[in-house]
């Protein structure tokens, strides 16, 4: 009897781990997902949906902001915001 317990024990251990292992691949996975959908916001720092976001190109990139008053504030001095 002692030992089924110790079996069961052991299973359910595995059981749990294997969850815990499977849960933060899909974790990674997901981050890893949004990181390719959102761009951070060059003036004020709010990351943002590039597929919502406003955006401006400067030197052949891309860049993506919050609001209008971001935009328009680096495009007023792109040279400013580029330096962070």
């Amino acid at each position: 009897m002692r030992r089924i317990l110790c079996v069961l024990s052991a299973l359910s251990f595995a059981v749990i781990i294997s969850g815990y292992v499977i849960n933060s691949n899909v974790r990674a996975e997901e981050i890893n997902a949004a990181e390719k959908t959102t761009a951070k916001d060059i003036v004020c720092g709010m990351d943002v949906n590039k597929d919502k976001a406003l955006k401006a190109d400067h030197d052949g990139k891309t860049y993506y902001f919050c609001s209008k008053h971001c935009e328009e504030t680096f495009k007023k001095d792109p040279s400013k915001y580029l330096k962070k």
